[in-house]
């Protein structure tokens, strides 16, 4: 007879090749590109996590980095995509980031990119909007508007 503890263990272990086969599966979506007009799987570029400032307000408050937007470079042209999402989630649903498309995908899909670069300044480089996986949310499964 198998202990509740074992059978845990045999959970867990099947838990995880599953979740292993969601990353591989998601790696391998494609998002089109505003750079090239093409198609690139997810495990094949490059990203760019930004982060704004906040500067010092008052005695306690501020001077911190925030997480911002994630973005990809086309490996065609070099061109920056952003990573845009419609924030469309009603005010009093944002306490909960999970409501949020963009923590959403950030969350599922950011580890699976080829490299992700953190990027601190105050001034963003040139970039163009991508609002593909805004769009085809259900694809990524996101929630939707």
């Amino acid at each position: 007879m198998v202990s509740l503890e074992e059978q845990l263990e045999i959970v867990n272990q099947e838990e995880s090749r599953i979740l292993e086969k969601i990353d591989k599966r998601n790696s391998r979506r494609t998002i089109k590109c505003n750079g090239c007009d093409g198609s690139h799987k997810i495990k094949d570029l490059d990203a760019i996590q930004t982060h704004w400032y906040t500067p010092p307000a008052g005695c306690t408050g501020g001077d911190y980095w925030n997480e911002g937007d994630l973005h990809f470079i086309c490996p065609e042209t070099g061109i920056i995509n952003r990573l845009y999402f419609h924030q469309d989630v009603h005010w009093e649903e944002k306490i909960n980031m999970s409501n949020d498309p963009n923590e959403q995908f950030k969350g599922a899909y950011k580890g699976l990119f080829k490299n992700v670069e953190d990027v601190y300044r105050e001034k963003n480089q040139d970039f163009v909007n991508n609002y593909y996986v805004n769009r085809n949310r259900k694809k990524f499964g996101l929630m939707e508007k």
